[in-house]
């Protein structure tokens, strides 16, 4: 029988077909971004298309096709393995006209951007591999008017030229062989409403004039300092110290103007919270999410699109409220890293509290902002406290930001009164007397430390840490805004670092385990959020335990802040002098000392390996794991497994997962509701589980016999109950 020239089963979608959707959304993308290319590189961008899958006509491809749909194969007398379509599709390029026209240099650009638009490992092209390619070519005469170039071995080696590391770093090879990814990867989706890019206007409005339009009418145009400077700089990289409360988020959109943007934050449940924020409250309807658990949070949004994910997830939307993870594992220059670098060159990125962020992180987001601005993006680091020391790593790499000279009056002038305690443990019955009339907050350090707190506290008393299944931990989050949203309700909320900064709550007492000086200012603005205060008693009691040090909190940064909250023990704590205690623990010029800390050290290291790093060296799902963190894994205590197997999901979905007839979205879907019912959990070879992996290959899901307590009624309970063999340090971290 005749090649059909196919490109994919769905549809039974041919090589012609699927090539002319990729020009439909390049032409979508031109019309709403027409200046991120110059002329000529939009040119090569549609030769890259028309090229990018012509392989794919080789016989081995094709029936591999043929077989899937049941149809009768082509006769295959290759030898060897099949060869990748993209390492063949660069045979079909005419080099000589293209080198006439463009230059040496835009050639190597387009060979190498349609021989890596897919991350796959290189083998042997045979003559035999070649013979089919120039007996299929005949059939290609009027694909798309292209004038194919002669197939013949001497344009292997010119492939190999090709792979030049200096093309493979340059602005235009990112931003051709970015867009085609991008492009390919959308039209591969093959769904009505999934555009490559989407209009950032929503009837006519971004998101930027929608806060201008609330500030107008509900404010009187009384736009606070913060938010005439961001919006008065535009176009300037920024860092922006602004205190808690201060407009930061409406001042970052307003920064955004007409742009496409990302605004990122460190906890998934901050996302959610931000993006219900703008979705609903400010009324920008184009905002989507992205983080690790976005699926399941659409399946529970009855008013978003039913493409929400894929638009999120192939970064067409125009404003995205994302971890940092989604973004900055460009800094790796992973297999396939040009796709989201591409994207970030006409956008801007807003980093929320940067931070909260581990020093391995600051150092992946510090190379990643260099990379953006060196390609045009831009970004503003917007945060209550800015560590000082992030300046000095800045100039290093020569990243441009406009540094702020001005300083903004918090309309608060005092909201936290402090008190170091000495002891080994908090004043059970003073807190037990307290909260009989006030909403007291309690966060330690560690999982462990919080379960045992709760057995030890009586009266109207809650327990919050990362240690629940998802179900019941979205239950117990809900319910610590509500019970902070009341005004006559009194107890006690423990938790860990997961409500730092994820929740907008407002206690009236704060009683944390000391830990690091911006862990600790955090944890402050949890209470007296909006209010001053002006009593004599403390509102917030710090207890000097080193509960998790050196394991969870770096020893030298603990100890410079224990040193510095000392000089402020029994006195107020105003907005300035919480950015002057930062400043004197992370400013070089006034901490001679931090040079020698693991925290510096660790942030020059990484970056020092990671700059000269060759593009296309590393497997993205290495990256992906990275970030994960895949030392946790995903625990089912017995007492959820054996509910969920009396209610026949467990059976339904193991028969799901395994039925090759059921869509991968509904597996998708499936496995994201699984999901809800386990708890990740840091591994430890001590840990209690069944060896034996659940549900799906790759799922790092596993049964445990540990205990799980709660009560989905009253909400209360200790969650996972991990045996007293185990140490704190194996399961008791900072969570989230």
């Amino acid at each position: 029988m005749d090649n059909l020239f196919l490109a994919k089963t769905y549809k039974k979608k041919t090589i012609k077909e699927h090539t002319q959707d990729l020009l439909n959304q390049n032409k979508i993308l031109k019309d709403i971004y027409p200046n991120i290319l110059k002329q000529d590189e939009w040119e090569i961008l549609d030769y890259a298309i028309k090229y990018h899958d012509l392989g794919k006509i080789n016989t081995k491809f094709q029936n591999k096709l043929y077989k899937k749909l049941g149809i009768n194969l082509l006769r295959d007398n290759i030898e060897g393995e099949e060869v990748w379509h993209n390492f063949l599709s660069p045979y079909f390029i005419n080099i000589d006209k293209i080198e006439e026209k463009y230059g040496r240099e835009m050639t190597k650009i387009l060979m190498s951007s349609v021989y890596y638009h897919h991350t796959r490992d290189e083998r042997e092209i045979t003559k035999e591999t070649l013979n089919d390619l120039i007996a299929q070519k005949e059939n290609l005469k009027d694909f798309f008017d292209l004038d194919l170039g002669k197939i013949e071995d001497s344009i292997g080696r010119y492939i190999l030229k090709a792979k030049d590391e200096d093309i493979l770093k340059s602005k235009s090879y990112i931003m051709i062989k970015g867009l085609l990814n991008k492009l390919d990867y959308v039209a591969s989706l093959d769904k009505e409403g999934v555009n490559v890019e989407e209009d950032y206007k929503q009837n006519g409005q971004t998101a930027s004039d929608m806060i201008k339009r609330i500030i107008d009418t509900s404010y009187k145009g009384n736009y606070r300092d913060v938010q005439k400077y961001m919006m008065n700089l535009q176009d300037e990289n920024l860092v922006v110290i602004s205190y808690t409360g201060s407009g930061k988020t409406e001042a970052a959109l307003l920064w955004i103007g007409n742009n496409k943007a990302f605004y990122t934050l460190p906890l998934k449940v901050s996302i959610n919270a931000m993006y219900q924020r703008i979705y609903n409250k400010i009324g920008f309807k184009k905002a989507l999410l992205l983080h690790s658990d976005a699926y399941s949070f659409y399946q529970e949004q009855p008013e978003t699109d039913i493409n929400s994910y894929d638009r999120a997830r192939r970064l067409s939307a125009p404003l995205i409220i994302t971890t940092v993870d989604q973004l900055f594992k460009i800094a790796f220059r992973y297999q396939g890293y040009e796709e989201i670098l591409a994207t970030l060159s006409y956008s801007k990125v807003i980093l929320d509290e940067i931070q909260m962020y581990s020093p391995q992180m600051i150092a992946y987001i510090l190379l990643g902002l260099k990379m953006i601005t060196e390609i045009g993006g831009k970004f503003a680091i917007i945060t209550a406290t800015f560590p000082p020391l992030l300046y000095h790593f800045m100039d290093k790499l020569r990243i441009p930001y406009k540094k702020q000279e001005e300083k903004f009056i918090p309309h608060l002038s005092n909201r936290h009164k402090i008190k170091v305690i000495k002891e080994k443990e908090f004043y059970i019955e003073s807190i037990t007397q307290l909260s009989k009339k006030r909403k007291i907050l309690i966060i330690v350090n560690t999982v462990k430390r919080a379960q045992e707190l709760y057995d030890k506290l009586e009266g109207n008393v809650h327990l919050l840490h990362a240690h629940y299944i998802k179900a019941d931990r979205d239950a117990l989050e809900k319910s610590i805004v509500e019970f902070a949203d009341k005004k006559k309700e009194s107890g006690i909320w423990i938790s860990t670092q997961i409500v730092e900064a994820s929740l907008d709550i407002d206690f009236d007492i704060l009683f944390t385990e000391m830990c690091s000086i911006d862990s600790l200012l955090q944890r402050m603005g949890r209470v007296y959020r909006k209010r001053n205060y002006d009593k004599e008693q403390p509102n917030v009691y710090i207890l000097d335990n080193k509960n998790g040090v050196p394991y969870i909190i770096n020893s030298d940064i603990y100890d410079f802040s224990l040193k510095e909250v000392q000089k402020y023990d029994g006195k107020n704590l105003s907005e300035q002098l919480k950015q002057e205690m930062i400043d004197n623990i992370f400013d070089l010029d006034k901490n001679e000392k931090l040079k020698e800390s693991k925290y510096y050290k660790t942030i020059k290291e990484e970056i020092e390996e990671l700059y000269d790093i060759i593009p296309n060296q590393i497997n993205k799902k290495i990256i992906d794991d990275k970030f994960r963190n895949i030392q946790n894994i995903n625990l089912i205590p017995d007492k959820i497994f054996d509910k969920l197997y009396q209610e026949g999901k467990i059976e339904k979905w193991q028969k799901a997962l395994s039925d090759y007839n059921i869509s991968n979205n509904k597996k998708v879907e499936i496995k994201n509701e699984i999901m809800k019912y386990t708890i990740s959990v840091r591994y430890s070879n001590r840990l209690i589980y069944d060896k034996d992996e659940m549900f799906f290959k790759g799922s790092n899901i596993y049964r445990t016999q540990y205990k799980y307590e709660f009560d989905n009624n009253e909400l209360k309970g200790k969650g996972l109950i991990i045996d007293d063999e185990i140490k704190a340090v194996d399961y008791g971290y900072f969570d989230e």
